[in-house]
């Protein structure tokens, strides 16, 4: 009896060495923020009468250079696509009022959509390769290494209370990047894989205000008329309109607001482009001449208690960026209100 317990014993230890190998799949971490990159989200405000899916927060756009590579496993001749897996903690928000999103390469995924199950993240379109002749780690090492940059935002939007009350926590794993099999030794990251975590979430709170948006000239066409293609790009040079939002406030309660500029098509942090190939585009300024982000939250106005209205002027100029495609052009703007 006492050898049999023996055996009995030692072939379960064997599984669990083999599960723990396994669980090394890959190794994914940040070149310049180590396993977080922690993001405060400052103050946000939730009008209580914006309806659920109202995005209520952008994060800046981030480039992280990562560096990912397999260990030698038993899926070491593989290759390894590399995943943004969602809520990787597995806390349950449900009762939060908020939901968390990623905004990659054109496209939203919320917590809904994505998860922690192998392969059910968002593909960052990067992959770790498989190496069939490794023998050992060093051999991995040297033969999957792959240091992609990946750039994304993250986003948050309203989601079931009605009023809003804070969230219970302060902080949120919103994602982990890891291999085809999930999460790298499991929701504890013991092995440190790269995640971004959001902080200061009971900042967010409920208000009874809104701002109603009216883009002038109404009704939001800036219209540049005729302009003759140079060859040093457009005659006139510079292409430019004004055109201004008017902000009204339907409440008595001092508030700041910002904008988000939403478009399809851009080049670089400030250009709208009509077209991928139109070889121009738009930028946009305020009044002060400053140039305006594109896909970036950026502040727009302050209301004190007593101030109602507010008209915000800016420009838009046309910019050459090559040879210029001829012919009728429309490039389409979204503004976003953000409540802090």
């Amino acid at each position: 009896m006492s050898t049999l317990h023996r055996l009995l014993q030692l072939g379960l230890l064997c599984c669990t060495c083999l599960f723990a190998q396994s669980a090394l799949a890959l190794q994914c971490s940040s070149l310049t923020d180590g396993s977080y990159l922690t993001e405060s989200i400052g103050p946000v405000s939730v009008p209580d009468s914006v309806p659920d899916g109202t995005i209520i927060w952008y994060s800046k756009t981030h480039s992280i250079p990562a560096k990912c590579w397999k260990v030698r496993d038993q899926h070491f001749a593989e290759d390894d696509p590399i995943y943004f897996y969602g809520n990787p903690a597995n806390l349950n928000t449900q009762g939060w009022g908020i939901e968390f999103g990623l905004l990659y390469k054109g496209s939203y995924a919320w917590d809904g959509d994505w998860s922690s199950v192998p392969r059910a993240g968002v593909f960052s379109g990067f992959t770790s390769p498989g190496c069939p002749d490794a023998a050992n780690n060093q051999d991995m090492l040297a033969c999957s290494l792959v240091q992609p940059v990946i750039t994304f935002q993250v986003v948050i939007r309203k989601r079931g209370l009605l009023p809003f009350q804070r969230p219970p926590q302060d902080t949120y794993d919103v994602f982990q990047f890891d291999g085809a099999y999930g999460l790298n030794g499991g929701p504890s990251n013991p092995f440190g894989n790269f995640r971004y975590q959001l902080s200061g979430l009971q900042n967010i709170v409920g208000t009874p205000c809104t701002v109603d948006v009216t883009v002038t000239p109404e009704p939001g066409i800036i219209d540049f008329g005729s302009v003759q293609k140079t060859n040093a790009g457009f005659s006139p040079a510079a292409p430019t309109k004004p055109f201004s939002l008017a902000l009204d406030k339907q409440c008595n309660s001092p508030i700041s607001v910002g904008a988000y500029f939403n478009t399809a098509n851009q080049s670089g942090q400030n250009t709208i482009l009509p077209a991928s190939d139109s070889q121009f585009g738009i930028q946009i300024k305020d009044g002060s001449g400053n140039l305006l982000p594109v896909n970036e939250p950026f502040p727009l106005a302050n209301f004190a208690a007593d101030v109602s209205h507010i008209d915000v002027p800016f420009s838009a100029t046309m910019v050459p960026l090559g040879d210029p495609k001829i012919g009728p052009f429309e490039a389409v703007v979204v503004v976003q209100i953000i409540y802090f």
